[in-house]
């Protein structure tokens, strides 16, 4: 029996859309930050940070979801239940930025990461195999992009001494003194996120060669 392990042009651009407009407005705010304002420059910087949470919920995700004779309804317990977990995180960086800001934030990555799941009509084997491979994609982008922004020189765009000054940044490290890079992360990181699931070409191939053998 032959297994549907590519999905249709739309179906993929569909599933890639959220990533991309993330890192546009990631690129946006290194390009031009007035367009989109000082505040949600502010708000792009933590999206970074509840990134790492929910990039750590993929992969747990998709063990759950790959469990072998586990009813529906222990499994969306399991799920309901992880999700609950990682929103105390949330919650807490809600809380400490006195702002629903993460709330909203970690809404948009979640869907952003799960929405393959509902625009792909390949099997869910297949499914469970992408959702597998994009999470090694975005834990391997993360670190690349962290390790690159911090080590190699940027340029700074429209991120200029007046905007650090606007954006009245508190506390020190490299993000606060050097906002552009982590908009130089997030542009990369997003970016790499939206061409793997326009191309989940590591998936694929996967699929071809269990089929074959």
């Amino acid at each position: 029996m032959q297994t549907q392990d590519s999905d249709p042009l739309l179906a993929r651009a569909f599933s890639a859309l959220p990533d991309a407009i993330t890192s546009a407005a990631f690129f946006c705010a290194w390009i031009a930050p007035a367009t989109i304002g000082y505040e949600r420059i502010r708000d792009l910087m933590l999206v970074m940070l509840i990134e790492f949470v929910v990039m750590h919920s993929g992969g747990f995700t998709a063990g759950i979801l790959g469990m072998e004779n586990v009813s529906r309804t222990k499994r969306a317990l399991f799920l309901a239940g992880l999700t609950a977990f990682y929103m105390m995180f949330v919650l807490a960086f809600s809380f400490a930025f006195s702002s629903t800001w993460p709330i909203w934030a970690f809404l948009w990555l979640f869907v952003s990461r799960f929405l393959q799941l509902f625009t792909s009509g390949a099997q869910m084997e297949i499914k469970l195999q992408r959702m597998t491979g994009a999470w090694v994609v975005s834990a391997m982008a993360y670190i690349c992009g962290a390790l690159f922004t911090a080590f190699i020189p940027l340029p700074s765009f429209g991120i200029t001494p007046e905007v650090i000054a606007a954006l009245h940044l508190q506390g020190s490290g490299l993000w606060i003194e050097q906002p552009w890079t982590v908009l130089a992360f997030g542009a990369f990181y997003f970016g790499v996120l939206a061409w793997s699931k326009f191309k989940p070409f590591v998936a694929d191939k996967s699929v071809r060669f269990q089929s074959r053998s």
